[in-house]
């Protein structure tokens, strides 16, 4: 196997891995917290385990302000 095809195929199982790491951590955040704090729709949002949002803030593309502090 081509070392270009073997990096493609690391690369790969890293993202599908990471993705899935990331639903399962959400997932888990959501049983255990009752919510989870996401990006969506140009805002962090506060997402309840009942469908309920809240919007926390407004994100500011281009911002030199970049801190961003979750709960």
């Amino acid at each position: 196997m081509s070392k270009e095809k073997l990096e493609y195929i690391s690369t790969r199982m890293v993202k599908r891995r990471s993705t899935k790491a990331f639903k399962d951590g959400a997932k888990k955040a959501m049983e255990i917290n009752g919510y989870v704090v996401i990006a969506q729709d140009g805002w962090v949002v506060k997402k309840y385990k009942d469908g309920r949002i809240e919007q926390i803030k407004k994100i500011q593309h281009g911002s030199k302000n970049q801190d961003l502090i979750l709960d």
